[in-house]
């Protein structure tokens, strides 16, 4: 007998898992850049970069976190320290356009080119893609690109820059 009702309540459970990951499957595809197919966007293995390191262009990749007290950001972050765990990475080739940014944990991000700060408009929607935290859009010029992080609660977060195209694929 209890296994009857093990099985009638999982098959009571099952539809609405499976509803669910249906919903961030199809959340993923909101993203700016996607093609309407599904999106593991923090798939590992990761390239892994240390605070203070730069890449040669945009792209998905994770970064180790110093304490705040030891980074030393280029251009002094609007917010205050707040005790957590930061980093400064560089993009150094990166194309002019629009740029989607998608963090894995919570935290404060500033997109900064020729010593100044960069508007970064949030998403605008509540991300519920598997593995993405927060989302942003920026516009850049051509030319290198640093990211300050900080404020996050953990040791390691997976970014992902990745251009948004200014065209839609209609098939």
């Amino acid at each position: 007998m209890p296994a009857a009702l093990i099985a009638k309540g999982l098959a009571l459970v099952f539809p609405f898992i499976a509803a669910a990951e249906a919903t961030a499957e199809e959340n993923c595809r909101n993203f700016s850049w996607s093609v309407g197919r599904s999106i593991d966007l923090f798939d590992e293995p990761l390239p892994m970069v240390q605070s203070a390191q730069s890449l040669p262009k945009e792209g998905v990749f994770a970064v180790m976190l110093r304490p705040l007290a030891e980074v030393i950001y280029p251009t002094l972050p609007e917010r205050g320290s707040d005790g957590a765990w930061g980093a400064v990475i560089t993009l150094e080739n990166v194309a002019a356009g629009r740029y989607q940014i998608a963090l894995s944990e919570e935290a404060w991000i500033e997109a900064i080119q020729d010593n100044a700060r960069l508007p970064i408009r949030p998403s605008g929607r509540k991300v519920e893609c598997r593995g993405v935290r927060r989302s942003f859009e920026i516009e850049v010029k051509g030319e290198p690109l640093t990211l300050q992080l900080g404020g996050a609660g953990v040791r390691r977060m997976n970014i992902a820059v990745v251009r948004v195209w200014p065209f839609e694929w209609r098939w």
